[in-house]
C-alpha cells in the first residue's frame, strides 16, 4: 500500500463540466448533475419513503466512487429536509460511506461545485473540511451532528475487504457510481458485487446509472434481485434492485470481533483526562445520556493538565500499522479541532509545524527511512537552514518537518471542555474514585466508590494507568509511566520560536503566559506524582546535550514550575480501544485456538464483558489519538459504522496480547 493516494487529474470545459483525464469521462451530466443524482440514486433507492418508515436511529449509504461528492451533497439536502418535516421520526443520523481511488484536489472540488447553487451550504462545508493529505484509508468528516461522511481513499477492491467483519450486513443502500463500465472495467467486477452482498442485509437496495449486461449479470450472480428502470434524460435504462434473503456471514477473524451496543441509551465514563473528554463529546453527538466520574475535584489534573502539548503523528521506520493509526488519528484531530475550539469558547493553540531534529546518526537514519515511506504534506526532510527558517530559531541539525502539526493547551481544553459538557447535560461526579465494578444480571453495571454505589447501562473505563484496578481488567498488560514537564520563562532568543522542536524531548513556542513547555521525563512503572527537582534538571540536560547552542543553555528551569502526570502504555506503543475482554472466557474458549484454526473448525467470537468498554494506554500521544479513538468507540457503543479498517481495529483490540499467544499455541494465565 502506498502512503498517499494520488489526486485526480481533472480538467474543466467551457461550461465548467469536470472531466477525468484518467478515465476519459465526465463526472456528471452538464447542467443536470443534481437532477441526475436525485433521479438515479435518491429516487432509485426510494430513500425518502424508506426513511419515513425507518425504525432505527441511523441509516447507512455506501457509494463506489465519490468523485465531486454530488451524490453525497444531494443526500445531505434530502436528509435535512426529511428531518425538518419529520422531527419525531426514529431516524436521526445519516452515514455516507464512499470509496475513491483518485480524490479531487480542494481547488478542483470547489470549481466543480460552482453551478450547484441549491446545494451551496453543503458545498461550502465539504470544501472547508476537505482532505489535503490523502493517506489511504478512512477519513471521517462531520456535517453537523447528524450527517457523517466516511471517505475511504484507495482502490475499492482493497477498501471493501478492509471494512472487515464489523461491517457484515451493515449497509442499507448502495450507490453504484464511478465511471462507466466501458471506461473503468477494473471497478465493475464480480469481487465488487460479492463484497456488496456480504455488506448488505435483507432489504438493502442499490441503484446505478448503467444497464450494462456485465453489471446486471454480476449483481444477479452475487444474489441480488435486479430490475430495469427508465434511465435519466436520454439514457434508455438504468438498474435498481435489492438483496432478497437473509444470509449468515461468519466472522473471518472472530478473535478480533467487536461486540456493538444494543439500543444503548446512557453511558458512564470513568476517568478525567482527554480520553474521557472526547468520549463524552462523541457520545453526546449520538444523543446518549452521559455521566462522568472523576477521582479528582476537576478534569485534567494529570498529564491532560499540561499547559501545552504537541499534536503530531508518531511516525516510525519499522511499524507501518502503528504509523497508519497515528496518521489517521492526527488528520482526524486536525479536522475537528478548529470547530471544537470555537464550541468550547477558545483554546490556545499554534499550528506552525513540528520539527524532528536528527540529533545523532541513528535518528538521522530513521528519519531518512520515514521520508521514503511518507510524503509531504505529512512529512518532509529539511536541512538545518530550512528548519531554522521554519522554526524561527537556530537549529543545528537537519531533520524532518510535519507542516500541519503544532500545539494546543490541554489545560484549557479540559477546563473549557468540562464546562461545555455540563452545559450539554453531562452529569459530572467529581472527588469520586470508583474502585469496584459488578456486572448485574440484567446487563447493567454497579459502580462502587467508598460507601456509595451507582448503576448504569454501559460503562467506559478511560482512567489511564488505573485501568487495571478492577477485577475485570487487572490482567491487561499495561504499565504506568511517570512524566514531568517543565514550564520555563521565555527569553529574547526564544521569542522567535514558531514551531515545536523535538529532540530527545521537546520544546514548544511560548504561550500567552510567556512560558514554554520543556519535556518530558519518562519513568516506567512509577505512579509517583511528587514534583522532582532532579527531573527538572534532566529535562534541560537533554535539551543542551542534543542542541548545544546558546539559546538552549539560556533556558531557565530554576523556578521549578511544571506538571507531573502518570501515563499508561503498552509494549506495542499502541492504545487499547473496544470491548473489555473477558480473560477467563478467552482462556477457555480459545485454549485450543491454534488447532481450531489449523483444522478450520468453527471459532466463537471473542468473549468480552457485556456493555463494558475500554479506551486507554494513550501514552504520550493522547492529544493526537484520543479524538479518533473516542469517536470509534462511541460508534461501537451506538452500533454504527467505525472509521477504522479491520487491520487497525485488530491492532487496537484490548485482547490482542492474549490472542497473539493463543494463536501460537501458547496458553495464557
Amino acid at each position: 500500500m502506498t502512503t498517499q493516494t494520488p489526486f485526480a487529474n481533472v480538467r474543466f470545459d467551457a461550461h465548467n463540466t469536470p472531466y477525468s483525464t484518467q478515465f476519459d469521462d465526465i463526472y456528471f451530466m452538464p447542467a443536470q448533475g443534481f437532477e441526475e443524482a436525485n433521479y438515479v440514486f435518491l429516487q432509485g433507492n426510494q430513500l425518502l419513503e424508506r426513511w419515513q418508515a425507518w425504525r432505527k436511529p441511523h441509516f447507512v449509504i455506501a457509494e463506489t466512487g465519490f468523485g465531486t461528492g454530488l451524490n453525497f451533497l444531494a443526500c445531505c439536502a434530502l436528509f435535512d429536509a426529511f428531518r425538518a418535516q419529520h422531527p419525531q421520526a426514529p431516524l436521526k443520523r445519516l452515514f455516507f460511506i464512499s470509496f475513491e481511488k483518485y480524490p479531487l484536489t480542494q481547488q478542483a472540488l470547489t470549481q466543480s461545485h460552482q453551478g450547484l447553487t441549491s446545494l451551496a451550504p453543503y458545498c461550502q462545508q465539504l470544501a472547508k473540511h476537505w482532505i489535503t493529505t490523502p493517506v489511504p484509508g478512512c477519513h471521517r468528516r462531520h456535517l453537523g451532528d447528524h450527517i457523517t461522511l466516511d471517505l475511504w481513499l484507495g482502490d475499492v477492491h482493497d477498501s471493501l475487504p478492509a471494512l472487515g467483519d464489523y461491517y457484515n450486513q451493515r449497509v442499507d443502500a448502495w450507490f453504484l457510481d464511478g465511471f462507466a463500465p466501458s471506461k473503468n472495467p477494473q471497478m465493475w467486477t464480480d469481487a465488487l458485487f460479492e463484497q456488496m452482498f456480504r455488506l448488505s442485509h435483507q432489504g438493502t437496495t442499490f441503484a446505478t446509472f448503467t444497464a450494462a449486461s456485465k453489471v446486471r449479470l454480476g449483481l444477479e450472480a452475487a444474489g441480488f434481485v435486479v430490475e430495469k428502470r427508465k434511465g435519466f434524460a436520454h439514457k434508455r435504462e438504468m438498474l435498481t434492485g435489492f438483496k432478497p434473503n437473509k444470509s449468515a456471514v461468519a466472522a473471518e477473524i472472530p478473535w478480533s470481533a467487536f461486540t456493538p451496543g444494543e439500543n444503548t441509551r446512557e453511558v458512564a465514563i470513568i476517568g478525567g483526562g482527554v480520553a474521557s473528554l472526547f468520549t463524552a463529546l462523541s457520545l453526546l453527538k449520538r444523543g446518549l445520556a452521559v455521566t462522568l466520574y472523576c477521582q479528582d475535584d476537576s478534569l485534567g489534573q494529570g498529564a491532560s493538565g499540561n499547559a501545552q502539548g504537541a499534536l503530531y503523528p508518531q511516525l516510525s521506520d519499522d511499524d507501518r500499522r502503528n504509523c497508519e493509526i497515528y496518521a489517521h488519528s492526527f488528520l482526524y484531530a486536525k479536522s475537528i479541532l478548529p470547530e471544537l475550539s470555537d464550541q468550547l469558547g477558545g483554546v490556545e493553540q499554534g499550528w506552525h509545524g513540528v520539527a524532528l531534529c536528527a540529533y545523532n546518526c541513528k535518528v538521522k537514519h530513521k528519519l531518512d527511512k520515514i521520508a521514503q515511506q511518507w510524503q509531504p504534506p505529512l512529512f518532509a526532510l529539511k536541512s538545518a537552514d530550512e528548519l531554522t527558517a521554519l522554526c524561527g530559531i537556530d537549529i543545528p541539525h537537519s531533520g524532518g518537518f510535519i507542516a500541519e502539526a503544532g500545539w494546543l493547551s490541554p489545560q484549557q481544553l479540559m477546563a473549557q471542555g468540562a464546562h461545555y459538557l455540563q452545559k450539554c447535560g453531562v452529569k459530572m461526579v467529581t472527588n469520586t474514585a470508583i474502585d469496584q465494578l459488578s456486572a448485574l444480571d440484567d446487563g447493567r453495571w454497579q459502580l462502587s466508590a467508598a460507601d456509595r454505589t451507582f448503576t448504569h447501562e454501559s460503562v467506559v473505563l478511560a482512567c489511564g494507568h488505573n485501568l487495571t484496578a478492577f477485577e475485570q481488567t487487572h490482567k491487561l498488560p499495561l504499565y504506568p509511566v511517570r512524566g514531568q514537564v517543565s514550564y520555563v520563562p521565555t527569553t529574547p532568543a526564544l521569542q522567535g520560536l514558531k514551531a515545536v522542536v523535538c529532540f530527545d524531548g521537546y520544546l514548544t513556542p511560548h504561550n500567552a503566559a510567556q512560558h514554554h513547555c520543556l519535556g518530558a521525563s519518562h519513568v516506567r512503572e512509577s505512579t509517583n506524582r511528587t514534583f522532582s527537582a532532579h527531573e527538572q534538571e534532566e529535562n534541560k540536560a537533554r535539551l543542551t546535550q542534543n542542541i548545544d547552542l546558546k539559546w538552549a543553555h539560556e533556558v531557565d528551569v530554576s523556578a521549578m514550575q511544571g506538571n507531573v502526570g502518570v501515563r499508561c502504555g503498552t509494549r506495542e506503543r499502541l492504545p487499547i480501544m473496544g470491548n473489555a475482554p473477558h480473560f477467563e472466557g478467552i482462556a477457555q474458549a480459545y485454549r485450543n485456538l491454534f488447532n481450531l484454526r489449523r483444522r478450520r473448525q468453527p471459532i466463537v467470537n471473542a468473549p468480552c464483558w457485556r456493555n463494558l468498554y475500554l479506551l486507554g494506554a494513550l501514552g504520550s500521544r493522547g492529544l493526537t489519538s484520543a479524538p479518533l479513538l473516542a469517536e470509534s468507540l462511541a460508534s461501537i457503543i451506538a452500533n454504527e459504522p467505525v472509521p477504522l479498517s479491520q487491520p487497525l481495529l485488530h491492532a487496537l483490540n484490548p485482547n490482542r496480547t492474549w490472542v497473539r499467544k493463543l494463536l501460537k499455541g501458547t496458553p495464557i494465565d
